[in-house]
Parts: C-alpha cells; structure tokens; sequence
C-alpha cells in the first residue's frame, strides 16, 4: 500500500510501501505515479519528483550523495576518518591476537573489545585487552616455566604497550623470585627423620 504522495509545496512522504521505486525519465506531469503490479506497487517518480523528495528529507546544501545501492555516500573528511578507524580496528585485533595466541593456557577467555561509531554508523574496535593469569604456580618450577609464557605473551605484539611492558617486567621479577627460591632450597641442608622399628 503506498500512503501520502504530496505536492512539493508540502512535505513529500513515502510510507507503508510494499513498493518497488524506480526513476522516471519520461516527462511526465505527476511528480510521482503508482502502479499495481503482482508484487505489490511500483511506485516511480519523474526528474522532478526525485528532487522534491531530496529536497524534503535534507535541508539546502546538506543533501547527501548517494551510491548506486542507495546508501548515503560519505564526504572525503568522514571517508578519511573511516580509513583511520578500519585501519586502527585491523591493528587492535591483531595486537590482541597475537596476545591471545602466546598466552596458550594462561589466557582466561577471549579478547575484549572497546569500540567506537565511526561516520558511516559502523562500530570499529579502539581500544582492547586479554586476560592472562600471572599468579605463581605452587612449585618454583612451574613458577620459572610460568614466567616465562607470560613474558612472552604479554611482548608478542609487534608493538608492545607500555602496559604489556610491565607485565613482562613482572613475569621477569617473577621469575627471578622463584629462581631465589629454588637456589635457597638446593642450599639449605636436609634433614632427615628416621622412625625406630619395633621388632616384635
């Protein structure tokens, strides 16, 4: 049902349609005509009435270009600033990635993301982190081990960030606490308890 063709001395709508809209090229009187089809509608409008309706959804001088899908085109300033975010959220992604790929079983889930709305409406990451279980293990060997893939995780990014350079700093203190530990305890001297045997 097409609801609403108006003159361009008011508002120009188009509602309720189950309509295909085609442009007419024929010099026709009507700014827009409506014929029944097996589909429904089609509806098409003249020169003329395309450019009443482009008028009546954009004030004079913010009318928007369109591509050929009928989405609005961006100006060369928001296509620049979607350039920079596609380009941002590809670096975010990766840099999480490589994170989560080094981290092997001491990554506790995914990565997550912050995001923001570029010009053309889309969400483009900016901004993201993974969690990594940096705690000591229970023995000093496994601490050492342990360390060792933190570290490496949290430096795996071609770029690290200065916070992924503390927690390799860490790991490495980590590390060499737990290599204290095992020295001091091949040092200290052993005792040892024997239990007498009763002999019946």
């Amino acid at each position: 049902m097409v609801n609403g063709i108006k003159n361009p001395q008011n508002e120009l709508f188009v509602a309720e349609t189950d309509a295909s809209v085609k442009r007419d090229s024929s010099d026709s009187a009507g700014f827009a005509k409506a014929q029944e089809n097996t589909r429904g509608y089609e509806l098409s409008f003249s020169d003329e009435g395309w450019n009443a309706f482009d008028k009546s959804g954009a004030k004079e001088g913010d009318k928007k270009e369109r591509d050929i899908s009928g989405k609005e085109k961006l100006s060369e300033e928001d296509q620049r600033k979607v350039d920079e975010l596609e380009k941002i959220d590809r670096e975010v992604r990766a840099h999480e990635q490589a994170h989560l790929s080094a981290a092997g079983g001491y990554a506790q889930g995914g990565a997550s993301y912050d995001y923001v709305t570029g010009p053309d409406g889309k969400r483009y990451a900016n901004g993201g982190h993974v969690k990594i279980d940096t705690s000591p293990e229970r023995t000093p060997e496994a601490t050492i081990r342990k360390a060792d893939v933190v570290r490496k995780a949290a430096l795996a990014p071609a770029e690290p960030s200065p916070a992924d350079r503390q927690i390799a700093a860490d790991a490495a203190k980590m590390k060499a606490d737990a290599q204290k530990e095992l020295e001091m305890g091949a040092k200290s001297p052993r005792t040892f308890t024997f239990a007498p045997k009763i002999y019946s």
